[in-house]
């Protein structure tokens, strides 16, 4: 059931970390078709520029461009600080920033594996520590949403760091959602399995790959950004008001196999 409403986060301010391509993109088109005001994040402005002509306008003035590197705590206060300004305020945080690398764990880089730390799980607990200040300074309620993986659940071999980040991001929203729940403050996550996106063009244009990939998935497809940017609208929303310190897996199925790993491998 669709219960999207034109009007459903009308008057509500929404930063997006992440939000050039993929999942991000798609999520900030969400929530601006709904009415909220979207401030966008990413390292590369111009990427954000190409977003905001995609993303509908609404009374309240232009969705606000906020390029800046997450893992960085100087860019995420200036992020955070002229969101705030732009904006008016804040209601909902989705930090969405997210890069895996692909290595055989013997041959493990430390500086590629800090990095992949960095931006999955430091730009995290920095965004949210920002957020947070914000509403119990001003002793207003918030939602916190994390995009992580499927991989927090299961591993995936040669993704070392990208398994372990996704591990620590399910931990985070966890101990948020309990700090916090007593002030109003909701913290959630979405874990999505094999979504067509920018990050995995190097199976989504192999035909072979994509037969491989939709094959063990049980819904027989892959996902759409979309299909992950309707339960980040969901558990923003009212509808979700009583729901905080959950992980909603988003995967076709995935999941569900006990030989997930055989499965994903061959």
């Amino acid at each position: 059931m669709n219960t999207s409403s034109p009007h459903r986060f009308m008057g509500k301010s929404v930063l997006i970390t992440g939000a050039s391509q993929g999942i991000g993109a798609a999520t900030a088109q969400a929530f601006a078709a709904e009415g909220a005001r979207v401030a966008i994040n990413a390292r590369r402005e111009d990427s954000l520029h190409d977003l905001r002509k995609t993303m509908k306008r609404v009374d309240a003035g232009e969705h606000v461009i906020a390029p800046g590197d997450m893992a960085l705590a100087a860019d995420v206060d200036r992020v955070m600080h002229d969101s705030l300004a732009a904006l008016g305020g804040l209601d909902v945080l989705i930090c969405n920033a997210g890069i895996q690398k692909e290595v055989p764990s013997e041959d493990v880089v430390l500086e590629d594996f800090n990095h992949v730390m960095a931006v999955n799980v430091t730009s995290v607990v920095l965004c949210a520590r920002a957020a947070l200040k914000y509403w119990r300074q001003h002793d207003l309620r918030g939602t916190i949403l994390v995009t992580s993986s499927v991989h927090q659940k299961i591993p995936k071999p040669q993704y070392l760091a990208y398994s372990a980040s996704k591990g620590a991001v399910g931990n985070i929203v966890q101990t948020l959602a309990l700090e916090y729940a007593r002030h109003g403050i909701r913290v959630n996550g979405v874990a999505p399995g094999a979504i067509v996106t920018p990050m995995n063009d190097a199976w989504i244009h192999d035909p072979k790959a994509y037969k491989a990939v939709s094959d063990h998935i049980p819904m027989g497809r892959p996902g759409e950004a979309r299909e992950i940017a309707e339960p980040l609208l969901f558990l923003a929303s009212e509808s979700a008001s009583y729901i905080t310190g959950q992980m909603l897996y988003v995967d076709g199925g995935l999941t569900l196999y006990a030989d997930f790993e055989k499965n994903w491998s061959s």
